[in-house]
């Protein structure tokens, strides 16, 4: 493996092991490598998803015990538009910039989510609504949605800390296993793909150790707001590269 190989694989493991504490999964990292690296967009958002699956199900052992029924409307709305986002055909110049605002947005929604403002009673049908909407960006952008759904949950008081973290990793497993199988037919480009592949094993190591530190030891505030921080930067830089 070539020293950047091994350096991209390295920041890989890293950003797992970081958005796992949050109940994250790392994909938006993985597609910012991939663009910087001059991969079409089309093809790190399907990676992004590839990603995000392996290291959600890593995870998702560590979580399953704060999850909540009440907020998996979410998911119900959220799967059928999330395939429906991978079957849109965006150009590949067009995609890449709405990847780097949603990834922006997406860390400044994040930041904010660390104060809670007031807790709000949502109806079932308001769930699945913006479970279907967050599902269609997750879908055609390869990020996943958690960093959507996260703020909202805590802002509005609907969850505490670790049962967001849960919710957002099922989320974001189930959003991008719907996204990926509307690409099916494109697995076989990114697939081969040398760092995806060595990064896989890193990423599942990786976010077996985040899953459980950010379940059972570390308290959620500062991991978000660092991911948070750490989103903002890549969105705005991937934004202005588009340009």
């Amino acid at each position: 493996m070539q020293t950047l190989d091994f350096l991209a694989v390295s920041l890989l493991g890293a950003s797992a092991l970081l958005y796992t504490m949050g109940g994250f999964a790392g994909g938006s990292m993985f597609i910012a490598i991939l663009l910087i690296s001059g991969v079409p967009a089309g093809q790190a958002a399907l990676a992004g998803l590839v990603f995000n699956i392996f290291s959600t199900i890593s995870s998702i052992i560590r979580w399953r015990i704060h999850v909540s029924r009440d907020l998996l409307w979410f998911i119900v709305g959220s799967l059928p538009t999330a395939f429906l986002g991978g079957l849109a055909p965006v150009p590949d110049r067009v995609l890449s910039a709405l990847m780097g605002v949603a990834i922006a947005v997406g860390g400044a929604a994040v930041t904010t989510s660390t104060f809670s403002l007031r807790r709000v009673k949502m109806n079932t049908a308001l769930k699945v609504g913006l479970g279907a909407g967050i599902g269609f960006v997750a879908g055609l952008t390869g990020i996943g949605g958690g960093v959507y759904l996260a703020p909202i949950l805590i802002i509005l008081g609907m969850a505490e800390p670790k049962t967001t973290a849960a919710t957002t990793t099922i989320f974001i497993l189930l959003n991008s296993t719907s996204g990926v199988i509307a690409r099916v037919p494109r697995l076989a480009v990114i697939l081969p793909n040398p760092l995806l592949i060595a990064a896989i094993p890193a990423v599942i190591a990786a976010a077996q150790l985040g899953s459980y530190l950010g379940s059972r030891k570390l308290s959620q505030l500062n991991v978000r707001r660092l991911i948070g921080a750490i989103l903002i930067t890549i969105g705005l830089y991937l934004s202005i590269l588009s340009l």
